[in-house]
């Protein structure tokens, strides 16, 4: 099973965005950042009414997010935006009984994170085949999304160049 999935055909979009300003490409609040959240969107919705729903926590825990500035890095990409179950985790905090235990500035994990997706998704020793959903949701909508980014896009840039009085 893939852990991502490329979506192809954006290449001309692609040029004409890296021909264009930083400012219209990088940031939460640009053109691609919003383009990549409505597509990323699409697929998160399909996951959630493909995703078992014995209590319901899993498909309520299915999550669209903006990646942070490491992992974008990380990844080669001014915008990433990632579909999935986020691990939910804290830090200890700096207390007394903290310290006494050593503990302080290591992550713990709470109740309410669905951590059994990863057996449901791609099996496990007891279920090797799994039963998928994050992945054929991302298949099923996968050219719809990639259509739905392309135009949020292409919204957006002429919007800020109308706004800058640019033509073209």
């Amino acid at each position: 099973m893939a852990d991502q999935v490329r979506i192809e055909g954006l290449d001309g979009l692609l040029d004409t965005l890296r021909r264009m300003p930083p400012e219209l490409i990088k940031g939460a609040r640009s053109p691609v950042a919003f383009g990549l959240r409505r597509g990323a969107n699409l697929i998160r919705d399909e996951a959630r009414s493909r995703a078992p729903k014995d209590t319901g926590l899993m498909a309520r825990s299915i999550a669209t997010r903006r990646m942070n500035a490491r992992q974008r890095r990380r990844a080669g990409a001014d915008e990433y935006v990632s579909v999935g179950i986020p691990r939910r985790s804290r830090k200890y905090a700096n207390t007394k009984r903290n310290r006494g235990k050593g503990r302080v500035g290591q992550s713990y994990e709470f109740d309410g994170w669905a951590y059994y997706w990863k057996f449901i998704e791609f099996g496990s020793k007891k279920n090797p085949n799994g039963s998928p959903f994050l992945t054929p949701a991302a298949e099923a909508k996968g050219p719809e999304a990639a259509r739905v980014i392309a135009e949020q896009i292409r919204e957006g840039i002429d919007r800020i160049a109308k706004r800058h009085g640019w033509k073209g």
